[in-house]
């Protein structure tokens, strides 16, 4: 048995969704979170039992000896992922997120004494970027010097501004020789296919921390990401913004106001892209919309850890199962082409 927290939200319903249609064959999950009208609602349309569970309840949480994996979908993790791994480490229960927050991972991948399996970053970002290095890799494994571009479209969740106001006033930083290295922001036109070329701005992704964790022989690698050229006009001052409190509480409030907004205006017919670079070769891998990948991934990731378990420890869902989460996904393309 397995429980989501944070079932309420974008990520959350789309994970239910696709759990009744296509992962019927995994047990019916616990669904958990802080607004109860909302948690009843989803229960009886899935036929589901409900924790209300307010994060500062966390700590004295106690659940039923058959629940194995707590799958935590509530950003910004800045704030969640702490209190949930203490108390999955007291219940011995395994934890997984989606997060894609670096300064999360950087804690994650330095904690001492983990008696518990960490499958962290089972979304779209760290598993599709992960995908297209671990492809170009394959492909040429004398590649170590590499660049990670994605192009996610179709809309964005009330969740996932959160999560970025909380890295965006942390700088800019690129992986060389074990170290995370500061860079000023930047930004370069990709020619992604023939004729086509985008600006891609410098980002701290989460695949700085999670991949050089399980390829140590890659010497660099930098992350960017597709956006229109007026962020990068605007750039100082949502950094400023997002640095002072007051403001990023406000504009989380109003984030708060429009989830539902945001979710309806999704295209989850989107296609979205990422590119792996090297000096010479380039994998562009062409997957569905990034909340409907992250549903397939998540479930995906339940489904091998209910039926193989993993050993304990700190390690993003990609680098666990690699082509048997990559198997679960549908409807993906990876090219390989020289530069």
């Amino acid at each position: 048995m397995w429980m989501i927290y944070g079932a309420n939200g974008t990520t959350g319903r789309l994970v239910l969704s696709t759990w009744k249609r296509h992962f019927a064959d995994l047990p019916p999950p616990i669904i958990a979170g802080r607004q109860e009208s909302a948690l009843r609602e989803l229960s009886e349309s899935y036929r589901l039992s409900y924790r209300v569970l307010p994060l500062l309840k966390v700590a004295d949480l106690s659940l039923p000896s058959e629940v194995q994996l707590i799958v935590n979908l509530a950003g910004p993790y800045a704030y969640t992922t702490r209190p949930w791994i203490e108390a999955c480490q007291r219940l011995g229960l395994a934890y997984m997120d989606v997060c894609g927050e670096w300064n999360v991972f950087e804690w994650l991948y330095n904690l001492k004494g983990v008696s518990i399996p960490i499958i962290t970053s089972a979304g779209y970002d760290t598993t599709i970027g992960e995908a297209a290095l671990y492809f170009l890799r394959q492909r040429h494994p004398e590649a170590k010097r590499l660049k990670l571009g994605i192009h996610a479209k179709g809309g964005f969740s009330a969740g996932t501004v959160k999560s970025a106001l909380t890295v965006l006033r942390e700088g800019y930083y690129f992986w060389r020789y074990g170290r995370l290295i500061p860079i000023p922001p930047r930004k370069e036109i990709w020619e992604v296919e023939p004729e086509k070329s985008y600006y891609f701005f410098c980002a701290t992704l989460g695949e700085l921390i999670t991949f050089p964790a399980w390829n140590p022989d890659i010497e660099e690698l930098s992350t960017w990401v597709r956006l229109p050229i007026s962020f990068f006009r605007w750039r100082f001052l949502l950094e400023r913004l997002a640095s002072w409190g007051l403001f990023r509480g406000l504009l989380e409030r109003l984030l708060d106001a429009w989830r539902q907004s945001l979710a309806r205006h999704m295209d989850l017919t989107a296609r979205s892209y990422a590119f792996a670079r090297s000096d010479t070769y380039q994998v562009r891998l062409t997957s569905p919309q990034p909340y409907v990948v992250t549903a397939w991934t998540v479930l995906g990731a339940v489904r091998l850890f209910l039926a193989e378990n993993t050993q304990p420890g700190v390690a993003s869902a990609f680098a666990r199962w690699r082509e048997k989460l990559w198997q679960v996904l549908p409807d993906t393309e990876v090219v390989v082409s020289r530069l």
